[in-house]
Parts: C-alpha cells; sequence; structure tokens
C-alpha cells in the first residue's frame, strides 16, 4: 500500500510540475511576442496586445514568473512543513481545478453544440489544451498536498 502512494504521490509531483512549467514556458514565450498558440486562448489577448503592446507584455513576464514560482514553490512541502506555502498551495490547486475544470467541461459542451462558440480557435485551447492542463495541474497538486504527508 505504501508503495502504490508513493507512485502515485511521485505521479502528482510529475503531473503538477510539468503541467504547471508548460503553462509557464508559453506565458514567458508570448511575454518575448511571440504569438503562436496565442489565439487558442482567445482572440482577446491579440486585441490586448496591439492595445497595449510592451505594457500587455510585461504583464505576461509578471504572470509567467506568477505561474512558474506556483508551480514549484510547493515542493518545498516535500521536505519541509510550512503552513503558509501549504495553505496558499491548497487555495491555489483548488482554484486551478475549479477554473480549469469549468472551463474544460464548458469547451466540450461547445464541442457538443450544447453551448455557441463565438471564437473557433480559442476553443481549441479550451477544449483541449489550457484548461485541461490548469485541471491536471490543480489535480497533481491537491493529490501531492495530501499524500505528501503520509509518505
Amino acid at each position: 500500500m505504501k508503495n502504490q502512494l508513493a507512485l502515485i504521490k511521485k505521479i502528482a509531483i510529475i503531473s503538477f510540475l510539468l503541467t504547471g512549467s508548460l503553462h509557464s514556458l508559453a506565458t514567458f514565450y508570448w511575454s518575448f511576442g511571440g504569438e503562436l498558440g496565442l489565439l487558442t486562448v482567445g482572440n482577446w489577448t491579440i486585441s490586448l496586445k496591439q492595445t497595449y503592446d510592451n505594457k500587455f507584455l510585461l504583464i505576461l513576464f509578471l504572470l509567467g514568473i506568477f505561474k512558474i514560482s506556483s508551480t514549484w514553490i510547493p515542493l518545498i512541502l516535500n521536505y519541509k512543513n510550512n503552513k503558509f506555502i501549504n495553505t496558499i498551495s491548497y487555495i491555489g490547486a483548488t482554484i486551478l481545478v475549479i477554473h480549469g475544470g469549468i472551463n474544460t467541461i464548458s469547451g466540450w459542451l461547445k464541442l457538443l453544440g450544447i453551448i455557441p462558440i463565438e471564437f473557433k480557435l480559442s476553443l481549441i485551447g479550451q477544449a483541449f489544451v489550457w484548461d485541461p492542463m490548469f485541471l491536471i495541474w490543480g489535480t497533481g497538486l491537491i493529490v501531492f498536498l495530501r499524500l505528501k504527508d503520509k509518505i
């Protein structure tokens, strides 16, 4: 049983580190002016980039720092207990699961024609890329947080 929990914990760590890091890397890429995949977030991102240019890129860069920090800082809990990091990690993971879950489901409902589609390219990101990654990131983090003291 302990070996199974250890394996689940390792999978959880890999899943939240991988998805959080990939999310962060995409944000950093966009913050340096890259546009590949930006439309899968929504056409509003292109509008903001055209309207605010460098200010928008700076905000994306700061968001990338926030994402990468939020991804890797909880790993400290694997080595030492910190109530603040633990609490913030639970809050963040819960937000990721709720946000990612709702948006992934709504993306699939759009694919099924139940909800109208406003912008087709963002549907790809919503149903298959960014929001499922939020869901996996948050789920992996919650599983890790639940198992960190048991193993």
